[in-house]
């Protein structure tokens, strides 16, 4: 079963994209890392790449441009990983189908991270602003760790589904949890306790969510597009004006709030708080896009099938 849970996510600075959403460039395939599904994406702070496939584990890449993917999978005891986020001290951490690994040498070498987490399909991770980690899983719901991945324990108070598809934090110390079928729900207190938040949400199933630089939140949902809240999730409202697609995969954003949404159909970008979007498929030979990452030059497309495309 083609089962999507796709993450784009990493702790720290975000980049710009020059010229991307203001003159069509043609995407270029970065020749890997593998034909199979690339579900997640990070940017390290030294610019190292990571991707997360559905049966290859993890690849790196030093440089985007002239250098080759490397498989990294040393330590790791499956190859089905959904989810992947840097910390604020350049720790990764990857969410797989047999819980959560961490790396401190550029995935050199993986160790289990999973102590406590008695739910271990992982699909969504996320730091929050105190460093605390959050593990979205399917069918456990929510789980943090407060000591940099070594334990975790579950934060499910309020929630009223166990499914979990996506995170998001924000500088105020929000977090924002998207479900399988019960919508969103914030949290003021380090997850501590959840609240609905899904007002004017008229799609449930939230696949990926994205804070912007100015604090505006973006969801993505299965079948129902974009939707976009200015008001810390109180309240939402549709987002699609030209978004030729209904199923959202993955939304990034750089440090400009350019906005940049994986879809069933290609890659689109909005400029303007996706009051409206771009289709951005030129060279984009396959148009199921599952992940998004900005490096310092280039953004890059996580394929159902087709590896890596760069567009800079």
């Amino acid at each position: 079963m083609f089962q999507v849970i796709v993450r784009c996510l990493f702790a720290g600075t975000l980049f710009l994209v020059p010229a991307l959403v203001s003159a069509q460039s043609a995407w270029q395939s970065t020749n890997g890392p593998c034909t199979g599904f690339v579900y997640s994406q990070a940017v390290d702070a030294t610019g190292t790449i990571y991707a997360g496939t559905g049966g290859r584990g993890v690849y790196v890449v030093e440089k985007v441009k002239g250098s080759a993917w490397q498989q990294r999978n040393a330590g790791l005891q499956t190859n089905a990983v959904y989810a992947i986020v840097v910390d604020r001290n350049n720790k990764v951490f990857v969410g797989t189908d047999e819980g959560v690994y961490s790396s401190t040498n550029s995935g050199a070498q993986w160790i289990l991270s999973s102590d406590g987490l008695t739910t271990t399909f992982v699909n969504a991770l996320a730091v929050g602003k105190n460093g605390s980690l959050f593990a979205a899983t399917g069918g456990g719901g929510i789980f943090r760790s407060d000591d940099n991945g070594e334990s975790w324990k579950p934060v499910n108070a309020g929630l009223t589904s166990l499914i979990v598809l996506s995170l998001a934090t924000d500088d105020g110390g929000n977090l924002y949890a998207g479900t399988d079928g019960s919508g969103i729900f914030r949290s003021h207190n380090n997850g501590d306790t959840w609240n609905d938040a899904s007002k004017g949400l008229t799609n449930s199933a939230v696949l990926t969510l994205l804070v912007d630089p100015k604090g505006i939140v973006y969801a993505g949902t299965r079948g129902g597009g974009v939707f976009r809240s200015t008001d810390y999730a109180g309240s939402w409202s549709e987002a699609n004006t030209s978004l030729r697609a209904s199923s959202i995969y993955t939304l990034v954003t750089d440090n400009s709030g350019n906005i940049f949404a994986g879809t069933d159909q290609g890659a689109f970008a909005s400029t303007n708080m996706a009051w409206s979007w771009t289709p951005i498929n030129t060279g984009l030979t396959n148009p199921v896009v599952l992940s998004l990452a900005v490096t310092s030059s280039a953004l890059l497309a996580g394929t159902g099938g087709s590896g890596v495309f760069r567009l800079q």
